[in-house]
């Protein structure tokens, strides 16, 4: 029984790890090689090759399926109109600039392409879109939209969120935006496949309308209905200091907390009431939602479980977590590539195995032990993934489970199935579960009112990588083993082969140039042995996320990197300096060097002014424009212009300088302008790299930083 099940969960987890889909006819033709031997010979080994084959054929299926649903990329950044249904509440986020966007899946019933393009299909799958107009959407409503749309895509930097993985996993076949001309509402029929949908619409209108300020409002959404768009940075940062950011939206977690709660409340008609209680109200939470993948792992984890206690059933734990873990691959292959997968499984194995090997221990030491380990294994993961921990974590989340567990989420609960049908008493609910968080914003008011600098106190920010993460872990399960079987002395050699492992340095001698996927942006990485120069920081929200937050910063604590000895800013386009501001709150920057005007309240900061020179070890840069002579004032061309020099290398950096300081570049310094490499000025545009320019500086390697399907 265990051996085709392990078969299986991993033959269909190592094809997402696949760069290509092998054909479907050789696993078909492996799967039915594989039925043969176990008819022939049925043996452990037999059943694990059928599970492998099996498993394998299914996810090289599902693969199939997911990109035969996508955009052709054909019709790539064509305009189209689209007529169709919004599936969800569109998820709001008003910008620090002004303005606001909303975004939300789109299901097209029929599609048109202007000027009767060839390669237009009337069949689209799900849409994710986003509109950036005034007018309101809601979930159910039918509409006609101009919209322009792309293949499902993802920037790719070691240690950065994988969102094209994640459009994978939501079977979402392009993304795009909607133009705000000729929108047109259309009537169509109700789908009582999104009442609950509409249920969630509903809540978040009531939510929105200002039952509870600031922070309370951001929890109170995304624990009543999923949605953590109203949580501001800032604040998320706060919760994540803590080590509570994943206490604040409904995940996996949650569902079991509701579940839970559903038994004490079953238990007092009996022990089936009990099991019957604790599955519907997870139904109902996972439904609010939306149904996202880790709630329904949550679920179906969950219904493993109550199915077995049903039927009166002993399962080992070893079973009823493979039998999850099988039912998750079924649902989506692509689960191992995100962290709630990790983090969800890892917890549960955890808790069976400090259970089972160690029965002796009851009660409340019991569960301090339980809860010691969770959050050795929880912080060890969440550092992989999100770049750091926070060492209060263990005590906070001591205190924060039992509070949410049974306060916060079942009020939350209760005020979301109030909400379509006696709002005023959903408001009083929602505004009772706001007591804890009024509790955490004063308790945080006070600890950063004591120490000025409380987000470096409480955050250790580190992300290793994944050599160390092994090594970690397997210091863990030494030290958690059972006594008899002598592993102690083990963990404490793990731990040290751990430390000694360290990313990879230059050595000396060594220059390594990174020009980092922040699509059509720029954001260049310079390392010597000694030495970090960081030239632009890419796009985004200066005062929210930004690629600074979602690239830059994770890519430097995985070569654990502390601090950046020169920032250069090209100028103040946003594609080039929205992350000014993240970097140095995050880290320590020796000096900052900016082309037009300066950064409010940034220390350190000189301009950049042709002539000027910085050197570092062997490492030497030099200032190529602006000059003070400069006639135009045209923001692109006040970019500051660098050439690097390293040994025999010489690599160019122009920001996004147009013709006229190109001309005035080669005037000036002729063949002096010559360089191994060239990162293409403004991002490739057609105002730039005119031929004199590119003739000077004449390239062996040239490098465009633009954004995937840009026009």
């Amino acid at each position: 029984m265990l051996a085709w099940m392990i078969g299986t969960v991993i033959g269909v987890f190592s094809v997402g790890w696949m760069p290509l889909l092998p054909p479907l006819s050789i696993t078909a033709l492996a799967a039915a090689a594989a039925s043969l031997w176990v008819w022939w010979r049925a043996t452990s080994r037999g059943f694990f090759v059928l599970g492998l084959a099996l498993g394998a054929a299914y996810g090289v299926g599902w693969g199939y399926s997911l990109l035969a649903q996508r955009l052709p990329s054909a019709l790539e950044s064509v305009a189209m109109e689209v007529e169709g249904q919004v599936l969800e509440p569109p998820q709001l986020r008003t910008f620090s600039g002004g303005g606001q966007r909303q975004r939300f899946r789109f299901k097209p019933l029929h599609v048109s392409c202007s000027g009767g393009h060839k390669s237009c299909t009337g069949q689209l799958g799900t849409l994710l879109l986003s509109y950036y107009g005034s007018q309101p959407l809601r979930a159910g409503q039918y509409w006609r939209l101009q919209v322009k749309l792309k293949r499902p895509w993802g920037l790719a930097n070691t240690g950065s969120f994988n969102y094209q993985t994640w459009l994978s996993q939501q079977r979402l076949s392009a993304t795009g935006y909607v133009r705000d001309q000729d929108m047109h509402q259309l009537n169509g029929s109700f789908s009582y496949t999104l009442i609950h949908q509409l249920w969630r619409q509903d809540i978040d209108e009531v939510l929105r309308s200002g039952v509870a300020p600031g922070l309370q409002q951001g929890v109170i959404l995304a624990l009543s209905n999923g949605d953590r768009s109203a949580i501001l940075p800032e604040d998320w940062r706060r919760f994540q200091r803590y080590g509570l950011n994943h206490l604040v939206v409904i995940s996996g977690l949650h569902v079991g907390m509701v579940a839970l709660v559903g038994y004490f409340l079953g238990g007092m008609f009996g022990r089936r009431s009990a099991h019957i209680t604790a599955f519907m109200l997870a139904c109902v939470y996972a439904a609010l939602a939306g149904f996202t993948l880790p709630t329904v792992r949550a679920l179906v984890m969950l219904g493993c479980v109550q199915a077995s206690s049903l039927h009166g059933r002993t399962v080992s734990p070893l079973r009823s977590l493979l039998l999850a873990v099988l039912a998750c691959a079924l649902v989506d292959p692509l689960a191992p590539h995100g962290a709630g997968f990790w983090l969800s499984f890892g917890a549960v194995a955890s808790i069976f195995y400090v259970r089972f090997h160690f029965p002796d221990l009851k009660g409340w030491r019991a569960l301090l032990w339980m809860q010691c380990c969770l959050s050795v294994l929880v912080g060890l993961l969440g550092s992989y993934w999100f770049g750091g921990l926070g060492w209060m974590a263990p005590i906070a989340n001591v205190i924060a489970i039992p509070i949410l567990t049974f306060w916060m989420a079942p009020l939350c609960l209760l005020g979301s199935m109030l909400a379509p049908i006696c709002p005023e008493a959903a408001e009083l609910s929602w505004q009772i579960a706001t007591l804890p968080l009024q509790g955490f914003e004063f308790v945080d008011g006070l600890i950063a009112d004591t120490s000025p600098d409380a987000a470096a106190v409480l955050w250790w920010s580190w992300q290793p990588g994944l050599v160390v993460l092994l090594f970690s872990l397997c210091t863990l399960l030494c030290w958690l083993a059972h006594p008899a079987f002598g592993l102690r002395w083990l963990g404490v050699l793990t731990l040290l082969l751990g430390l000694f492992a360290r990313p990879e340095r230059p050595l000396p001698g060594e220059l390594h140039l990174w020009v980092l996927d922040v699509g059509q942006g720029l954001a260049v990485v310079v390392r010597t042995r000694d030495t970090t120069l960081i030239y632009d920081t890419g796009a985004g929200d200066p005062q929210g996320p930004n690629m600074a937050t979602s690239v830059i910063l994770p890519w430097l604590r995985r070569q654990q990197i502390q601090t950046i000895d020169l920032l250069v800013i090209s100028h103040g386009d946003r594609d080039h300096a929205s992350g000014v501001y993240s970097l140095h709150d995050a880290l320590h920057v020796s000096e900052t060097w900016v082309g037009d005007a300066p950064f409010e309240g940034i220390r350190r900061q000189y301009p950049c002014r042709a002539g000027k020179r910085w050197q570092q070890g062997e490492l030497q840069l030099t200032v190529l424009s602006p000059s003070a002579k400069l006639p135009d004032s045209k923001r692109n061309n006040l970019s500051c212009v660098v050439m690097l020099e390293f040994a025999d290398e010489r690599i160019l950096l122009p920001g996004d300088i147009e013709a006229q300081i190109e001309l005035d570049l080669v005037r000036r310094l002729g063949d002096e302008l010559a360089a191994t490499v060239l990162v293409v000025p403004h991002h490739g545009s057609r105002t730039s790299s005119t031929g004199p320019f590119l003739r000077r500086v004449s390239p062996q390697l040239a490098i465009f930083s633009r954004g995937y399907a840009n026009r």
